[in-house]
């Protein structure tokens, strides 16, 4: 074996008998979990809603793709239903119904006169 074999296996011979202080595992979830919460909170929403769109789309399956895609055409058919078709659209108290009134009374139809069915005979 090389010098540098050597020394390699004796570290690891060394290594191996080390352990962390107690309480490293809690701590470290801490001080993560407050890195992460600063990161979020330095970012513009924007970019947190981005983040969030992209992750959601990167594991999108077929099935996920169509579901999307369905909410999405639901949503823009609202839309374009409750929008509001131009100034026609909004109430004008100003104005009154259009109420149409013949000017010449409009006559019943006269029913043609019954006339007996000849009954067929034997």
């Amino acid at each position: 074996m090389s010098e540098q074999e050597t020394q390699v296996q004796k570290l690891i011979r060394l290594k191996r008998f080390e352990q962390p202080r107690d309480g490293y595992f809690e701590d470290f979830l801490k001080e993560f979990q407050s890195r992460r919460d600063g990161e979020v909170a330095s970012r513009p929403s924007t970019f947190s809603a981005a983040s969030r769109v992209s992750d959601l789309l990167r594991g999108m399956t077929s099935g996920k793709w169509v579901f999307g895609a369905g909410v999405a055409y639901a949503a823009l058919l609202v839309i374009v239903l409750s929008w509001p078709e131009g100034p026609e659209a909004r109430p004008d108290a100003s104005r009154q119904p259009i109420i149409f009134e013949p000017k010449q009374p409009i006559k019943k139809p006269v029913n043609p006169p019954k006339t007996p069915v000849p009954n067929p005979g034997p």
